[in-house]
């Protein structure tokens, strides 16, 4: 391991079972696999810390303790993450080789005073934030909706400048960011993300020949909806058309009651809010879909799929990330109808093994490749 001092900080709760939190776990668990000396400061949360953070881990969990009025008035401050005084008085008294901001988010304000401390600075940014907060404007009060998104903007463009390396998810996202300022070095490369979990050696059995689609994830926000019910009113109709048969299975976090309304009617779709096993619901399909057509970053839910053993028939912006599967014959993305239609047509006349799927989406995003993949990018600009 390399004798350098480091610490992670992020705003995500890791107790929590979302991408952003899933994704920051499989980040620590790389960089702590490479460097002996490894301290995070994070959310305080409830449970045993050992199940999401390896050993050699100094936790700093901070507590929120502002009144919601305080809160209202941080965000037209700039204080869109709670960390900032904790991270500052933290680092008066403790000095470090790299600092790692997980999200651009945690480093709102922060960037220069971490730079001031001579310690090297890198930036995982977890999506475009331009095209998120565009896609999810609408879930924010407006009387905070303009000085939110603006220092959000604010924090992901200090990242990008001061930070000595900036790691994205995709290379669509490094590709955007480098687009904005293309006469500038800032270090961009595409990490991706991955299981902080060991992937065990599994045998799946082969599917059943019915056609079993499924949908998971989180069914309440908007970014998230409004591209299930479109995927429901204008592209299910097309499956239906093909395979009479179909049945389509939509799972995940408190469905909104516009989802139950916009499903009522058709009884080849059946709603799971919250379920309690979800790879276990997933293991029970034969195809996995992802509508999501908008945002950045990778579209983790296309992992319950895959994970399984399903082949994937995704939305063109949910397959960034997912390329090396796609070229496999394991994903297929559409863009529009007409193009749904012919990879649907490929999806079910694939025969593809179960197990094909999960080793080639093991090879892709098992720890053990995102450890590979950032020692060489650490290497690569000299910082081991």
């Amino acid at each position: 391991m390399i004798q350098k001092r480091l610490l992670i900080i992020t705003r995500h709760r890791l107790h929590e079972n979302n991408g952003g939190a899933n994704a920051t776990k499989g980040f620590i668990h790389c960089l702590a696999s490479i460097f002996d000396d490894c301290s995070l400061i994070c959310p305080a949360f409830e449970g045993d810390a050992t199940i999401y953070i390896p050993a050699n881990v100094k936790l700093y969990p901070y507590h929120d303790q502002r009144s919601r009025i305080t809160k209202g008035l941080d965000v037209w401050r700039g204080k869109i993450c709670a960390n900032e005084p904790y991270v500052k008085r933290h680092l008066k008294d403790h000095a470090y080789d790299i600092i790692v901001v997980d999200h651009s988010f945690a480093g709102a304000l922060l960037v220069k005073a971490i730079k001031d401390t001579g310690a090297k600075i890198i930036t995982i940014h977890h999506n475009v934030e331009r095209d998120y907060q565009h896609d999810n404007r609408k879930e924010y009060s407006i009387l905070f909706r303009w000085p939110y998104i603006h220092y959000a903007l604010k924090a992901e463009k200090d990242c990008l400048q001061y930070s000595d390396i900036n790691l994205t998810l995709t290379e669509k996202d490094a590709l955007e960011f480098k687009s904005w300022y293309p006469d500038r070095d800032m270090h961009l490369y595409p990490w991706g993300t991955f299981d902080y979990r060991p992937m065990e050696d599994k045998t799946l059995s082969p599917k059943h020949k019915e056609p079993h689609f499924i949908i998971t994830g989180s069914l309440y926000f908007m970014q998230s909806l409004n591209p299930i019910i479109e995927f429901i009113q204008h592209y299910w109709p097309l499956v239906k058309e093909v395979c009479h048969e179909a049945t389509l299975t939509i799972a995940g976090r408190n469905p909104s009651q516009i989802l139950y309304k916009t499903c009522k009617d058709d009884n080849s779709i059946t709603i799971i809010p919250n379920p309690d096993d979800m790879a276990a619901l997933v293991s029970q399909a034969n195809y996995y879909i992802c509508p999501i057509n908008a945002g950045s970053g990778l579209k983790l839910r296309v992992m319950d799929g895959l994970k399984q053993g399903l082949p994937v028939l995704c939305h063109q912006i949910s397959a960034a990330g997912y390329e090396p599967l796609e070229i496999a014959g394991c994903v297929y993305s559409y863009h529009n109808e007409e193009s749904f239609g012919k990879k649907l047509h490929q999806l079910l006349t694939s025969e593809m093994d179960p197990n094909i799927v999960y080793q080639t989406f093991k090879k892709c995003f098992s720890l053990e490749t995102g450890i590979s993949r950032l020692n060489d990018i650490l290497l690569q600009e000299n910082i081991l």
